[in-house]
């Protein structure tokens, strides 16, 4: 695993702004394990160390349900958020290696997207070149039922994620006979990357369970260096969340984070999810920006360099890549991005914006499964640092009980409440 932190030309233009009682205060809570862990234990209920890196995935118990996928040519996955973010951050990071199979997300009715493709005759995906994995943590989202009820009605084969107990998923794949897999009962979506429901999907795109230990043994490994006992002059994610925390003192409530390599899209995703949803409550909390560069540069640096002083920068870079060309003058591909990158850096230098640089040295399991538990952890020490339960998300849910409401109660009433966006609308064209 090799990470590196660039943090110099963050801490310069910040200045002594929050190295204060406080900073001190919030530095001694990192570095102080008990204490970590007591906070962790009363927030989810449990032990002090965060289930998602206590629990392992059931490695061996994957290889029994490989057959679903025998012959297939896509995998897809039916979910929302964190249960379905991780396997998709983990297919894109690793796509350098290959896969037989092509993996897939399906996570909304929208018919202009992959459910209108899975429905159309004659298209791309068909019953006998598809499976199709539900992932749902509570077995009750109901989307998830509603769109894997109709790709079954279309005669698509289907594999179950939930957990245990009794659900509206787990009654569905009772009554159709479905086989099925346990989603961990105690690790949130968002913090599942190393559990089943990332690593199985993984698993039947090769059709075996190489690659799901190898991510299992690089998590086991990363939570070792970043967990609680990891010391804060040693602990990177402690080290990130105590400076994202610093920058929010002084007025930085935004952070810019710039991805330099199309196969971290899904990583910015879910670093997205792990901060907002972490620690983002009780007016806490940064908005995270996450954008594709260099492209980046040509649109959103104006914002980033012209706009409200308020923004921080992370750059999120790799060090080498699998493959590389020579462009003219002897610069290869991968360093003319690195200089792309370099110019932004120098930028945010001479006008003093907070910068740090994440780079990984290469696409590589440890390096892309280091990456997501460091921000695992940083979610998990942020809401240490700002009071608040980093293992909840309570306006998550209320959204989701609106939308259920609606849909058992659905008629001429909803219609007309759902209409009132067109009907009432204060201004056309």
């Amino acid at each position: 695993m090799s990470l590196h932190l660039y943090v110099k030309s963050f801490e310069t233009p910040l200045g002594e702004r929050g190295k204060d009682d406080l900073w001190r205060e919030k530095e001694d809570l990192l570095d102080n394990p008990a204490r970590c862990a007591e906070l962790i234990a009363g927030y989810q209920a449990g032990p002090g160390e965060p289930y998602f890196a206590a629990e392992r995935a059931d490695v061996d118990g994957m290889a029994a349900k490989l057959g679903a996928a025998e012959g297939k040519e896509h995998v897809v996955v039916v979910g929302n958020g964190g249960s379905i973010r991780n396997v998709w951050a983990l297919y894109l990071a690793l796509s350098e290696r290959g896969f037989s199979k092509k993996l897939h997300l399906l996570d909304g009715t929208d018919m202009s997207g992959l459910l209108g493709e899975l429905l159309r005759e004659g298209g791309a995906f068909s019953p006998e070149n598809t499976l199709i994995v539900p992932v749902s943590k509570s077995g009750g989202t109901e989307n998830v039922i509603q769109e894997t009820a109709l790709l079954m009605e279309r005669g698509y084969p289907a594999l179950a994620i939930t957990s245990s107990g009794p659900s509206k998923l787990a009654a569905m794949v009772a009554e159709a006979n479905l086989e099925a897999f346990p989603h961990p009962d105690d690790v949130g979506g968002r913090f599942t990357a190393a559990q089943n429901n990332a690593l199985l999907p993984l698993a039947m795109l090769d059709g075996d369970t190489k690659l799901a230990g190898e991510i299992d043994a690089a998590f086991a490994d990363a939570h070792e260096k970043l967990g609680v006992a990891a010391p804060l002059s040693e602990n990177m994610a402690k080290h990130l969340a105590l400076e994202f925390w610093r920058a929010e003192q002084a007025g930085y409530t935004e952070v810019f984070m710039p991805i330099y390599a199309h196969a971290l899209s899904g990583a910015g995703e879910l670093i997205v999810q792990l901060v907002h949803e972490s620690y983002c409550k009780a007016g806490h909390g940064q908005t995270i920006l996450w954008a594709g560069a260099p492209e980046s540069q040509h649109h959103t640096n104006q914002r980033y360099f012209g706009g409200r002083e308020n923004v921080v920068g992370l750059s999120l870079c790799v060090g080498r890549f699998q493959e590389d060309k020579a462009l003219a003058g002897g610069v290869s591909c991968t360093e003319f991005l690195h200089l792309e990158h370099a110019g932004v850096a120098a930028e945010a230098e001479s006008r003093g914006t907070p910068h740090m640089v994440l780079t990984l040295d290469s696409l590589a399991v440890a390096d892309v499964c280091g990456l997501i538990a460091l921000w695992q952890w940083a979610a998990v020490y942020g809401g240490l640092l700002r009071g608040v339960n980093p293992f909840d998300q309570p306006a998550v849910e209320g959204s989701k009980k609106a939308t259920l409401e609606m849909f058992e109660r659905f008629g001429e009433e909803t219609k007309a409440s759902l209409a009132r966006f067109v009907r009432d609308a204060g201004y056309r064209l």
